[in-house]
């Protein structure tokens, strides 16, 4: 089995599409046969997927994963395992034992400590106003500026942040 770790030193990267580098693995029964690492920093999302395609590789295990990408590797029939926060050695290590899942937290010697929860907008909630609170028209904002609140009423060309009135 090839395995390609999306890595940001030695942890998995939190991001596919800003991985410094892929360690490459090549797994024969339960033993490391090859690591390599290989620089990826100047790829693009689409060059990393194309790339990692032409290497053979079965599996990915990165942070964040794009939906482009993630789709990409499922059209190859590639498995993805997204989300995972930790070491790379860790997460090599619970893939090995066949525990590893995506949203893994790992904690040490491979193991699975936690795992990431999503909300779901939608999830039994109701819609919920997305407006920002800020002040409309020229002069409407608090601030003179910045992403802070200023003291007094600006002029409203400032670009200020505040509640408008």
């Amino acid at each position: 089995m090839k395995i390609a770790i999306a890595t940001f030193g030695t942890r998995v990267s939190p991001r596919f599409d800003c991985a410094q580098s892929f360690l490459i693995v090549v797994v024969e029964g339960d033993k490391v046969a090859e690591r390599t690492e290989i620089a990826s920093a100047d790829w693009a999302p689409h060059h990393r997927v194309g790339k990692l395609v032409e290497l053979g590789v079965e599996v990915v295990i990165c942070g964040a994963i794009d939906r482009w990408s993630a789709e990409s590797f499922e059209a190859e029939n590639i498995t993805v395992y997204g989300w995972v926060t930790g070491q790379t050695d860790d997460a090599l290590n619970c893939l090995m034992r066949g525990e590893l899942v995506s949203e893994a937290i790992m904690g040490t010697d491979g193991r699975c400590c936690g795992r990431w929860r999503f909300r779901s907008p939608t999830a039994g909630a109701e819609p919920v106003d997305q407006t920002p609170p800020f002040g409309q028209g020229r002069g409407q904002g608090r601030g003179a500026g910045g992403m802070g609140r200023g003291m007094g009423r600006g002029s409203g060309g400032g670009g200020g942040r505040g509640r408008g009135r």
